[in-house]
Formats: C-alpha cells, sequence, structure tokens
C-alpha cells in the first residue's frame, strides 16, 4: 500500500512541471494571437470603420440590427449601477426625443446587469429609447457585442452613421452633461443630414 502511494506521488511531481509549462504555453499563445478583425482592441480603434454587426432584442421584444441601412445609431454600453451612466440617462432620453422622428435609433445595451434591475430602472425613468438585457434565441450574445466594440468602461457611447460606420466614440462622460448632449446632439443632426 505505501508503496502505491509513493508510486502516485512520483507521478505527480513528474507531471506538475509539465502541466505548468503546458498551461503557461497556452496561455502566451491565447495572449498573443488574435483573430483579425473579430473585435476592437478598443472601441476608439472603431473610428471610420464598419461597426460590428449585430442583432438584439430589447426589452419590449423589438428586434434591432443596427446595421440596417438609413438609420443613425447611437450606442449606449451602460449598467444601473454605474453612476455616471445613470447622470447621462436624461441625454439620450433627451436625443431620442428630439432626433427619433428624423431617424436615430438610440439604443442601450447593459453590461453586467440583471435583465429585473434594468427593468425597474427603464420604468421608474421614463425611458422611451431601446435597451436590450439579455440576449434570446437568434440574438448576438451581448457578451460578444461587449467583445467586438472593444467596450472595457462605462459608460461607452458609439455613433454610426446610415451606411454603417462608426463617426464618433466616447469612453466616460465629463462633468458637463449639457455640453455632452449639445456635442452628440450637433453630430447627430449632421449624419441626420447626410
Amino acid at each position: 500500500m505505501q508503496g502505491l502511494r509513493n508510486l502516485r506521488k512520483s507521478n505527480v511531481k513528474r507531471m506538475h512541471p509539465l502541466f505548468v509549462l503546458i498551461l503557461v504555453a497556452g496561455l502566451l499563445l491565447t495572449s498573443i494571437y488574435r483573430v483579425p478583425e473579430c473585435f476592437a482592441a478598443s472601441p476608439e480603434s472603431l473610428l471610420s470603420k464598419p461597426a460590428p454587426s449585430f442583432v438584439v432584442t430589447d426589452l419590449d421584444g423589438i428586434r434591432i440590427n443596427p446595421s440596417d441601412p438609413g438609420k443613425v445609431t447611437l450606442i449606449d454600453f451602460w449598467a444601473t449601477w454605474c453612476g455616471p451612466c445613470r447622470e447621462i440617462t436624461p441625454v439620450f432620453i433627451s436625443l431620442h426625443k428630439t432626433y427619433s422622428d428624423q431617424g436615430l435609433t438610440v439604443l442601450g445595451i447593459a453590461v453586467n446587469d440583471t435583465q429585473k434591475k434594468v427593468q425597474e430602472y427603464v420604468k421608474s425613468n421614463s425611458i422611451p429609447y431601446s435597451i436590450a438585457a439579455s440576449g434570446t434565441k437568434g440574438d448576438t450574445p451581448l457578451a460578444e457585442i461587449i467583445k467586438d466594440y472593444g467596450v472595457t468602461a462605462i459608460p461607452t457611447l458609439v455613433l454610426v452613421d446610415k451606411e454603417g460606420i462608426v463617426r464618433h466614440v466616447s469612453v466616460g462622460t465629463g462633468p458637463d452633461k449639457a455640453k455632452l448632449e449639445k456635442e452628440l446632439g450637433g453630430l447627430i443632426a449632421d449624419l441626420l443630414k447626410k
């Protein structure tokens, strides 16, 4: 019996360095190998490039594909637990009310949030624009969208023109919400005219 235990211990000791070596090699390969054009290194790297395509179903059951031509789309990556995200909700409500009849789609994509909390937040703040909080059958997984857009911080805002090209990206918000609304409103108005 003692001999069997010693044999097992010696096999484990020999396999341990090999296991560590394989693990380290795998981690190195995954950290340096990236499939070209599969995801953005950062949201800013998307500027003047086609927006990654995706399909989501919003809380009202409406399927949204921002790649559909003819619409300007403002995508807001946000969460209910994010203070700056909550602070700029009124900006998006205002932009939606001002420009949705002219062809603007505002889409909020909830990041690391529960559908229940998102639904409560949307209801309590009377949010009129589309919000995606979880995927349904046939949707692009939210984690994939977040990766494709290079989102590592929220809020992240991405403005896509009628041809599906990313025209503006901003990460975080400044202290002046009126200035943010004015700048985004000007960009949106210009894109809607084209």
